[in-house]
């Protein structure tokens, strides 16, 4: 790769940093830090900037409720709980018909032991968990700024794991939030997600190429 082709990846590493760290903080686990947040003009600014990037809504109105603990209810409701499951799973496993759910944690786990990426301490959610989706893209972005691993191998592991994975799940993800009526901030959220991957893909794959048949 050439040095002026190894700059632009930096400077879209970069870009793409912001915005995975701001969705993970946005849709992480609840916590009365993260509550506050969500509740200030600075989340809502940004989300308004990241959607405009995108052509997307950029209003919505309540963020959150008042209350720490109307918000954790709320967030476990859309996300955690439900029969026979909840109403959007936050989890790869949850859309892919053709592998057993075994299959999918496992190429998740054999993705983050190649790279390096250590999940949180503390994380007790599976490997194909959107949370640890995002931490993953971010460490590849992290990596590739860096400049100390070759470029074009993190590139074609970000264009494997986004066209098997997270480009394959996380649009029809979107789609539920909508159709099951998600509080509007979720719904935006996970749009906005939706179309940052879409576009995450396009590029890498403008970057390294693949054979058609690997397409979602």
């Amino acid at each position: 790769m050439r040095t002026t082709e190894a700059n632009t990846m930096r400077e879209l590493a970069e870009a793409r940093l912001s915005l995975y760290r701001f969705l993970l903080a946005a849709l992480s686990k609840p916590t009365p830090e993260q509550h506050a947040w969500l509740r200030g003009p600075e989340f809502r600014r940004a989300l308004e900037v990241a959607a405009e990037r995108f052509g997307l809504p950029g209003a919505v109105g309540e963020v959150a409720p008042d209350e720490y603990a109307d918000y954790e209810s709320r967030y476990i409701a859309c996300f955690e709980v439900g029969l026979p499951a909840p109403p959007v799973a936050l989890l790869a496993s949850n859309y892919n018909r053709r592998e057993p759910v075994p299959a999918v944690i496992h190429e998740h786990v054999l993705f983050y032991k190649r790279f390096g990426l250590r999940l949180p301490e503390g994380d007790i959610e599976p490997a194909d968990h959107l949370l640890n989706e995002l931490t993953f893209l971010i460490h590849l972005d992290e990596l590739l700024r860096a400049g100390r691993t070759d470029a074009e191998w993190i590139l074609l592991a970000r264009r494997d794991f986004l066209q098997r994975q997270v480009a394959r799940w996380v649009p029809r993800a979107a789609a539920e939030a909508d159709e099951k009526r998600l509080p509007a901030v979720y719904c935006q959220l996970l749009a906005l997600l939706a179309h940052a991957v879409q576009h995450d893909l396009e590029l890498t794959r403008d970057a390294v190429p693949s054979p058609a048949e690997d397409t979602p």
